[in-house]
C-alpha cells in the first residue's frame, strides 16, 4: 500500500507539476514579449529622435523596467541581444544588451530570453525540486519601402484594439442585409470578381480613409474556398482592410470606409461556413506590406521625405 501511494503521489505529481511548468512557460513568453517591445521602441528611437541620446544603458534599462512589471520576480532572469535584418525577411543576432556603451550599428531591435525556475510540489519525492523554463521573443523596428507590395485581401474588419498572437472572426459581422465583410475593389459584388481579388490579389493603391463596396452574399465559392485554405496551408502572411463605419445602406449599396490595415495569418475557413478566422499580426498604415523587413524607421525632423506612417515596431518571433 505504501509503495502504491507512492507512485499514486508521482503520478498526480506530473500531472499538477507538468501543468504549472505550462503555465510558468506561457508567463515567461509574455514576459519576453513585452520587453522584445520595450527594447525595440528605445532602439527606435536611435533613429526617430537622435538627440534623445540613446545608449545601451536605454535599451538595457527599458527590457528591465518591461521585465520587473510583468512579472519577472526570483527565480527569474533575462538576457537579451541586439538583432538587426539580413535584407531575405530574416534576422540576425548581433551584441548582447549590457547596461553599457552605445547601441550597435544597424541594429534595429531586440532579442530577450527570460529564464524561470518554478518550484515543484509533489514530484520533489523523485528528487526534481524545480523546472529550468525560458521563452525567447524577438522584435524589429523597420520603415516600409513606398509603396509596399504585398497581398491584400478583400475581407474588411472593424477597427478594434486587436492583441498580437490572437485569433479572431473577420466575417464575423452583418453590418447591412446579406453583407458579412466582404468588399469589392472595382464595384461589382458577384462571386467572379471576388475569386479573381482573392485568388490573384488585384487590390489598387488607395490613401486613407476610402470607400469600398460591400459585396453581398457568404462567398462561399468552391474556388473561393480552395484559394483562402491555401493561404492557411502555408501560413501565409496577407493583409485585410481595417474598415470604421458604413453609409449605413444595405445589400449591394452598402459600402465601408477602409481606415488604415492589419497584417493576419489565417487560421480557419470551415467547409460550407461564413466564417473566416485569423491571427493578428500587426498594424500598418498603408494598404499593403512586403515581406521582410524595410529600412530603419525614419524621423520627419531629420528627413523631410520622411512619411512616419510607414515605422512600426513589431514581433518576428
Amino acid at each position: 500500500m505504501a509503495g502504491g501511494l507512492m507512485v499514486l503521489l508521482i503520478l498526480v505529481g506530473l500531472v499538477i507539476d507538468t501543468g504549472v511548468a505550462f503555465k510558468e512557460r506561457r508567463a515567461a513568453q509574455n514576459i519576453s514579449d513585452f520587453a522584445a517591445m520595450a527594447g525595440t521602441r528605445a532602439v527606435a528611437d536611435v533613429y526617430l529622435d537622435p538627440s534623445a541620446g540613446v545608449t545601451g544603458v536605454t535599451v538595457y534599462d527599458a527590457i528591465d523596467r518591461s521585465v520587473i512589471n510583468n512579472g519577472c520576480a526570483n527565480p527569474c532572469a533575462w538576457t537579451g541581444v541586439y538583432t538587426r535584418p539580413t535584407g531575405t525577411g530574416t534576422w540576425t543576432l548581433m551584441d548582447a544588451v549590457v547596461r553599457s556603451g552605445l547601441v550597435p550599428v544597424g541594429a534595429q531591435g531586440v532579442s530577450v530570453t527570460t529564464d524561470r525556475r518554478p518550484g515543484t510540489y509533489f514530484i520533489r519525492l523523485i528528487g526534481q525540486n524545480e523546472w529550468a523554463v525560458s521563452a525567447v521573443a524577438t522584435a524589429m523596428a523597420s520603415r516600409l519601402p513606398d509603396p509596399p507590395p504585398g497581398i491584400l485581401l478583400p475581407i474588411g474588419i472593424f477597427d478594434a484594439d486587436y492583441e498580437t498572437g490572437r485569433d479572431y472572426t473577420l466575417t464575423a459581422g452583418q453590418e447591412g442585409p446579406g453583407n458579412f465583410g466582404w468588399l469589392s475593389w472595382t464595384g461589382p459584388v458577384n462571386v467572379p470578381t471576388l475569386r479573381t481579388s482573392v485568388c490573384h490579389p488585384d487590390s489598387p493603391g488607395f490613401s486613407f480613409p476610402w470607400w469600398f463596396d460591400g459585396a453581398t452574399g457568404t462567398m462561399n465559392d468552391t474556388v473561393v474556398r480552395g484559394c483562402i485554405q491555401n493561404y492557411i496551408d502555408n501560413q501565409t502572411v496577407v493583409y485585410v482592410p481595417i474598415w470604421r463605419q458604413t453609409n449605413g445602406r444595405g445589400g449591394s449599396n452598402l459600402q465601408y470606409e477602409i481606415t488604415g490595415v492589419a497584417a493576419m495569418v489565417l487560421t480557419d475557413f470551415p467547409n460550407h461556413s461564413i466564417d473566416v478566422t485569423g491571427r493578428f499580426v500587426e498594424f500598418y498604415s498603408y494598404p499593403s506590406v512586403p515581406a521582410g523587413f524595410g529600412t530603419p524607421p525614419c524621423s520627419a525632423t531629420v528627413d523631410p521625405n520622411c512619411d512616419e506612417r510607414f515605422n512600426f515596431i513589431g514581433l518576428v518571433q
